[in-house]
């Protein structure tokens, strides 16, 4: 799934996903790398590991007792992810305010106007008022999936069963969550279902029905001899095409021929040429190898 942003270190290494309960070293101030936006604001940490975010130039402290992520920022928007009690909000980069109050499990970066929080195990999307624009009926799986940022105004989400699919900013389904795998493009997505990978518009149309990751010329090396004009005998490698092919989808390996008839589904991390009708072929442990004849049968 795309990820388009760089993350920002803020202390040490923390869990975007979970709050860390390790004892950290008392400091006076905080390096928060870039998420504060105003150069009157710091942050300081308190001697139990907490961070308070200060006015330097008012003396005023504005937040008090957090833990800043180690976070996503958008580079368009102007709130970023604090947590507090093992519950996420948002503050303000710039007023270095609380904008919504810590009540999430899990929170990711604003990114055309929502932004993804997940309460009662499910996901959801509000605004900056910390409205409930699309409902929470997106369930949790432990996946990425595109860490639910909108890009384009798509958005990368799944149903009850696990499977992807693509919604708009008011949670309509552009493209139906029937897929193992979805990539979003500004145009159009790439979708795999059951090994198979697809180009599909966001109406649904399916613009090409079998899209590869990668294709290469299975070839071998024949070691051949040869006399010079003086008499002396040498040898050298000759690459030898064997007229077949290995597509990958979705970072795996299959047998094609060359009028792109697929001869085997794309089982392998890897396919090797031996000779003109053998070829090596490594599983999905990246380990074990079988050998394949012409036509993408194991050879026994």
């Amino acid at each position: 799934m795309k990820h388009l942003f760089p993350l920002l270190a803020v202390m040490a290494v923390l869990s975007f996903f979970s709050c860390s309960e390790e004892p950290q070293e008392e400091l006076p101030e905080v390096a928060e790398d870039g998420l504060l936006l105003n150069d009157d604001l710091i942050a300081v940490r308190s001697a139990d590991g907490t961070v308070s975010i200060k006015n330097a130039a008012t003396g005023k402290v504005t937040i008090k007792d957090i833990k800043l992520d180690w976070t996503q920022r958008s580079r368009n928007d102007s709130l970023a992810v604090f947590c507090s009690d093992n519950k996420r909000g948002y503050y303000n980069m710039y007023t270095g305010e609380i904008a919504i109050p810590a009540q999430y499990r899990r929170a990711w970066v604003f990114e055309e106007g929502l932004a993804a929080v997940q309460k009662n195990g499910n996901i959801g999307f509000i605004n900056h008022k910390g409205e409930v624009v699309i409902d929470f009926k997106y369930p949790y799986h432990g996946n990425p999936l595109t860490d639910y940022v909108f890009q384009d105004g798509h958005c990368i989400v799944a149903d009850t069963t696990g499977k992807c699919g693509i919604i708009d900013k008011t949670g309509r389904w552009l493209i139906e969550p029937e897929y193992d795998c979805v990539n979003a493009y500004k145009e159009y997505a790439i979708v795999t279902k059951a090994g198979v990978t697809m180009q599909v518009g966001y109406d649904g149309t399916v613009m090409n029905s079998f899209v590869l990751d990668a294709v290469k010329e299975l070839t071998y090396t024949v070691e051949e001899r040869y006399v010079t004009k003086e008499g002396v005998v040498g040898y050298a490698d000759r690459t030898v095409s064997t007229g077949l092919f290995a597509y990958c989808v979705g970072g795996r390996y299959g047998l094609m021929d060359s009028h792109c008839r697929r001869i085997t589904e794309p089982l392998y991390k890897g396919i090797e040429a031996v000779n003109a009708g053998m070829f090596k072929a490594t599983l999905l442990d990246w380990y074990s190898e079988v050998i394949l004849d012409a036509k993408g049968q194991v050879m026994r």
